[in-house]
């Protein structure tokens, strides 16, 4: 009996059934097929989960416009209320930048710091003397009308903004990094001059909020530009397999049509994924 001669791996055909879409491969080259397509899909959605892609700010914004916008807007909603609006005091700029400094030097968000911290220790160290302080944070933002608008919807935030007993305000708007993402941070620091410092005063300070915020322009982001590249060369290979599914009259085929539903909708949900991003208040 005589023994058939195996053949060799050759690698040439292997990438060219892989990669070229010929009459061999039916057009339809092996890497580029749907289910390798939802592989694709699937490793890119868990990639942005992974590395907390979701979680980037959306774009750098400019620091000193951003705080400018936020100064404008938070004036405006004093005046929808009949308010006096807010005069920026020098003293509470500089407590709140160094509030922020604290915050990307010790890798925190919040309105103590690891090591007890407190927004009022801050403005004790620039000499300002209140009678009454509070304190709004915010970060993921990229505006100051979503940022304020946040605040708005948050019932201590709101009264930070609104209280009659606040006078002044200063505001520090950063980029840095805090638990290894990348991050827009604000502090507004309010406050009512006095002749003399009591300390001890209570800090009114807002609840913690996150919020979900979807965008078409998350995807087109720095941060999210490759993986947005990457996820529309996918989408076109799969319409391009599923063009070739139908020249080959294979789509009839139940298997093929589920295939092919799974790989597009997984790629819906790149794009999903893409476009969230998170926004914080505290």
């Amino acid at each position: 009996m005589a023994k058939k001669k195996s053949e060799k791996f050759n690698i040439k055909k292997f990438l060219h059934k892989s990669f070229i879409p010929s009459k061999k491969n039916s057009y339809r080259p092996h890497a580029f097929r749907h289910l390798m397509l939802s592989v694709y899909s699937l490793g890119l959605i868990l990639s942005q989960l992974s590395f907390g892609a979701v979680q980037y700010t959306p774009t750098t914004p400019n620091p000193e416009q951003l705080k400018k916008d936020i100064f404008t807007h938070i004036n405006e909603q004093r005046k929808k209320q009949s308010e006096n609006t807010f005069t920026e005091s020098p003293l509470l700029d500089r407590a709140a930048q160094e509030k922020l400094q604290d915050m990307f030097a010790k890798n925190y968000w919040d309105h103590t710091s690891p090591t007890g911290e407190k927004a009022w220790v801050f403005i004790d160290k620039t000499g300002y003397s209140y009678t009454v302080a509070g304190e709004n944070l915010a970060r993921g933002f990229v505006s100051a009308d979503g940022m304020v608008g946040a605040w708005m919807d948050s019932p201590t935030h709101k009264k930070n903004i609104l209280d009659k007993d606040f006078s002044e305000t200063g505001i520090a708007v950063g980029n840095g990094v805090i638990n290894g993402k990348s991050a827009t941070v604000a502090v507004q620091l309010f406050g009512k001059p006095s002749q003399a410092f009591a300390q001890g005063q209570s800090l009114v300070a807002g609840e913690r909020s996150v919020s979900p915020k979807f965008s078409l322009e998350n995807p087109v982001s720095a941060p999210k530009l490759p993986f947005f590249a990457i996820y529309l060369a996918i989408f076109a290979l799969i319409i391009f397999d599923g063009a070739m599914i139908r020249f080959n009259k294979t789509h009839k085929n139940k298997h093929h049509m589920l295939s092919f539903r799974t790989s597009l909708g997984l790629n819906i949900l790149v794009l999903a994924v893409l476009c969230l991003n998170f926004t914080y208040i505290s």
